[in-house]
């Protein structure tokens, strides 16, 4: 019944609509009285009156005390030149639910050892606990009490200093490097980056009118000799874990970048802790800015390694002069980060399941880095090279081919095999490797029993 009187409401809405629209009334022209529409369209005075109400609120008439319902002075529109054409072809989408049968992506995750009922627990804590705060927008930079908890698991872990008011929350990596950039004044800049490095950072900071300078690696990462004579303002690392070619950055290297960057002119380190949480065999390295003097290291991390990356949760902790620069510049944004998941962050870390999920993770996953090792020096002989690092998510691997990239990623996408190279992150364009090519080996989202299929996969594609 209530489904019949909505569908009758709805006709009666559509039909005067449509006749005020096509010019059938005149502007200020009275409407038939409630009861003669519904006689017209055979419906109840109730649905009539429900009709007439939603067209005054869409503003198509108005009604005037006693004398009925009157069409508005409505500026004519027509509707017959524009028709809704649909999509064009190029912008549709096709849903995958899973594009690769096999993965080797360094993106991806492992969901299926993730502490879902402690998770819950958590979350339903902070809807208990912080009912209120959950009813308002919370501080710019993220509630306090997360940026609490944050800070001192960063100060525990890897040996940063700083105050909650120092971190910085945000839904990415990429989102906190804009506003990084947001903090420089118009004059033209230029920040260093790893090469190969994470070409997604080139794109943005060029988008923003920076020079980029590509710096290439060496056995201990960053050449830092190459910002000799360079007007540089920033320089990006991942001294923990340089991405993609994983090697850690030594204490001779990390001290010749913070002499660099201790002298009179206006120059920042960002330290963008990628992929620091997973270490295997030997304790944490702690972080460059814990060694810091002059405080001209900007840090930045994620969650989307140690959780999901649809947690959407990453931050960073700003220098004091930054921060101040940052408050004035930023007082009047809406936080992006989803606050129920950011207070159930905040217990889940305070509560001890971060770390210990954090422990499990890490057993598991050099569990699978190991097999994973194993398998490939079976399967393959001299002309496959691992380039290993016991750390992070992912490692190098070199196969003497001639090849060529394109090639050999087509024949794996056929496949449904997920693999990239290393091509792929040379922020500046370079010529074929002569001695073979380079692919990156992520093994997060690879369990145990999958290892020889996707070996095996991966020796027949290759070996084409």
């Amino acid at each position: 019944m209530l489904k019949d009187k909505k569908y009758k409401y709805q006709l009666v809405y559509e039909r005067i609509k449509e006749q005020i629209l096509a010019g059938n009334y005149q502007p200020h022209e009275k409407l038939l009285s409630k009861r003669k529409i519904s006689e017209q369209f055979n419906v109840s005075i109730n649905s009539v009156i429900v009709a007439l109400d939603q067209l005054i609120v869409e503003g198509y008439v108005y009604s005037l005390e006693r004398k009925g319902y009157f069409v508005e002075d409505i500026t004519r529109y027509d509707l017959d030149d524009q028709e809704w054409s649909g999509l064009p072809a190029e912008l549709k989408e096709q849903p995958i639910e899973r594009p690769y049968q096999t993965s080797f992506s360094h993106m991806a995750s492992n969901m299926s050892l993730f502490p879902y009922n402690e998770w819950l627990k958590c979350e339903q804590k902070a809807i208990q606990q912080f009912n209120n705060e959950l009813s308002h927008l919370s501080h710019q930079q993220g509630p306090y009490i997360v940026r609490q908890t944050l800070a001192q698991h960063l100060n525990f872990k890897r040996g940063v200093r700083c105050e909650p008011e120092q971190v910085v929350l945000h839904s990415s990596s990429q989102a906190l490097m804009s506003q990084l950039l947001e903090l420089f004044d118009d004059a033209p800049h230029t920040i260093a980056l790893e090469n190969p490095g994470y070409a997604r950072y080139k794109a943005l900071i060029e988008d923003y009118g920076w020079d980029v300078l590509t710096v290439p690696l060496d056995e201990k990462g960053f050449d830092v000799e190459r910002l000799q004579n360079q007007d540089v303002q920033l320089v990006c690392v991942t001294p923990a874990h340089q991405f993609p070619m994983g090697m850690i950055m030594p204490i001779s290297r990390r001290f010749e970048l913070l002499n660099w960057v201790n002298v009179p002119q206006e120059r920042y380190i960002i330290e963008d802790d990628y992929d620091s949480e997973y270490k295997y065999e030997t304790a944490h390295i702690p972080s460059l800015q814990s060694l810091d003097r002059s405080q001209r290291t900007i840090y930045m991390g994620t969650f989307s390694k140690t959780l999901f990356p649809g947690i959407r949760i990453s931050y960073m902790v700003l220098p004091p002069n930054l921060l101040k620069k940052y408050k004035e510049k930023f007082n009047h944004l809406i936080p992006s980060c989803n606050t129920l998941n950011l207070y159930t962050l905040h217990f889940f870390m305070k509560d001890g399941y971060y770390q210990k999920h954090l422990s499990t993770m890490t057993e598991h996953f050099e569990e699978v880095r190991k097999c994973l090792i194993h398998t490939l020096e079976e399967a393959f002989d001299e002309d496959l090279n691992i380039i290993d690092v016991p750390a992070g998510l992912h490692f190098i691997i070199h196969y003497n081919t001639e090849r060529s990239y394109a090639e050999i990623l087509e024949c794996a996408k056929n496949e449904s095999l997920e693999i990239f190279s290393l091509e792929r992150f040379y922020l500046t364009p370079v010529e074929d490797e002569d001695d073979g090519r380079y692919f990156i080996l992520g093994f997060a989202s690879l369990q145990l029993h999958e290892i020889p299929y996707a070996v095996k996969k991966l020796k027949n594609i290759l070996n084409r």
